[in-house]
């Protein structure tokens, strides 16, 4: 073999793929989830949600006609994630009435080193909650690899249950053994 025909081959083989270069590393993906942790206790169902800032800015913008809002602790961000969230997840309890949810508080902290909104909501039943019916399509709008986990705890008893929502698995029942 000449030189130069035996360089083709050196390379040919040094090269994965038999002489196609391989692609470069796809760049770190963003992880679309969102988190809520809610305690049932009786007629009342509240507990706080959290969602990385960002994310939500994009999920509000449309509400108000923009691409995403700078959410800024205040009534204004308050009325416009409760908005939001009264369009996204949806609590039923056994007799088949729609919960509403009431705010608490809201607030910034970090998760990761993530920039994350939080609100504390309260939802209130005519008698005490054994079931919920739970439909979760919060930022799916957004992402179509959202993915949200919700833990429920029960008093007495602090019995856990976690639930899993993505797009195709939106609405889960929620059982609390009395």
């Amino acid at each position: 073999m000449t030189p130069l025909i035996l360089a083709a081959v050196s390379l040919l083989l040094a090269v994965p793929g038999g002489g196609v270069p391989a692609p470069a590393p796809a760049p770190p993906h963003d992880l679309h989830i969102a988190y809520a942790d809610l305690a049932v206790e009786g007629a009342v169902v509240a507990g706080r949600l959290r969602f990385f800032e960002d994310d939500l800015e994009r999920a509000v913008g449309p509400l108000v006609g923009a691409t995403a809002v700078e959410l800024a602790p205040g009534p204004e961000a308050d009325v416009l994630v409760m908005r939001y969230l009264s369009r996204g997840l949806r609590l039923v309890d056994g007799t088949g009435a729609v919960l509403d949810a009431e705010l608490l508080t809201s607030g910034r902290d970090e998760l990761d080193r993530e920039p994350v909104w939080w609100v504390m909501v309260q939802y209130r039943a005519a008698a005490p909650v054994a079931e919920l019916q739970v439909r979760n399509t919060l930022l799916f709008e957004v992402f179509g690899d959202q993915r949200n986990i919700m833990k429920f705890v029960s008093f007495p008893g602090e019995r856990q249950k976690t639930f899993y929502f993505a797009p195709g698995e939106a609405e889960q029942t929620v059982r609390f053994a009395r």
